[in-house]
């Protein structure tokens, strides 16, 4: 996994990928904390958690390349006949990306340090609260950079795999703004509940490639939505919702911007981070053994 981790982070440090990343997300961070802190707000916490969406952006541009370029250049077959296995693959490459996420993270922990600098606003820097929301941010970038990497691995092409990321983050920012709109029926939401285990079925498809298992996984998901409907209804009374918005993986950093350390956020992070990392581990297991 070292030499993975090695050959990731020496091609992302000295490319115009990994360049554009880094100045694009300090640029956002900087011009949101030099907002906050010229008008007397030394409550940093909520730069971070607004500059948050706009400077994580750039991540399809920095995974778009991590499985499409090996794809392209048939330099996956090399690894997969290194004796290391698949897991060492992904996590050597999330890992590198991880670390290239960490520049700009790890240079946003100085800003806490100039505004208290400042003696307009140094007694009010609670160091604490806007070093935790800086964690928080970067397991959010994190987990986006999971995300971002599971749809490199499904695709040949650096273009699509770079708007399919683009359009995931999109989506999931905007998640729990639908929530609050979607109807709050208990038919509505069964339907959307069979809608998203047909969804769930097609993603089995696309990482294991094995129609009769996504077909099983996705008609058990259904049917037993459809059996807990007809025994109590009233458990889909406004669910859809409710499950909108745990999917907005952008929502649990703002609870750090009310002044609340929730340890549940950053478990949520770190959740999302393992299962997206799993599934593209499996997605490119199907295709070595294919």
């Amino acid at each position: 996994m070292s030499a993975v981790y090695r050959r990731e982070l020496k091609a992302n440090l000295f490319s115009m990928t990994g360049t554009v990343f880094i100045v694009f997300a300090l640029a956002v961070i900087g011009l949101y904390s030099a907002l906050y802190t010229f008008s007397g707000n030394a409550h940093l916490e909520f730069a971070v958690v607004s500059a948050s969406f706009m400077s994580l952006l750039a991540i399809p541009i920095l995974t778009m390349r991590t499985f499409t370029e090996e794809r392209q250049s048939k330099t996956d077959q090399l690894l997969f006949s290194l004796p290391i296995t698949t897991v060492d693959i992904v996590l050597g490459k999330f890992f590198a990306l991880a670390t290239v996420m960490a520049i700009p993270t790890a240079i946003l922990c100085i800003y806490p340090l100039v505004t208290a600098s400042l003696t307009a606003t140094g007694s009010a820097v609670n160091f604490g609260l806007i070093y935790a929301t800086i964690l928080c941010y970067y397991l959010l970038g994190c987990a986006v950079i999971a995300i971002c990497m599971m749809f490199s691995s499904l695709t040949e092409s650096q273009v699509i795999s770079a708007v399919m990321s683009l359009a995931a983050i999109l989506v999931l920012f905007f998640m729990s703004d639908f929530a609050s709109i979607v109807p709050a029926t208990p038919a509505i939401s069964l339907a959307v509940t069979i809608l998203v285990a047909a969804l769930i079925g097609y993603v089995v498809y696309l990482t294991v490639k094995n129609f009769v298992v996504s077909i099983a996984v996705g008609g058990m998901l259904a049917v037993a939505s459809v059996v807990v409907y007809i025994v109590k209804s009233s458990l889909y009374e406004g669910l859809l919702g409710k499950v909108l918005d745990v999917m907005s993986v952008f929502k649990p950093i703002n609870t750090f911007a009310n002044g609340v350390f929730d340890v549940t956020a950053i478990v949520y992070y770190l959740s999302v981070i393992c299962l997206f990392v799993y599934l593209t581990v499996q997605s490119l297991e199907k295709r070595r053994w294919s």
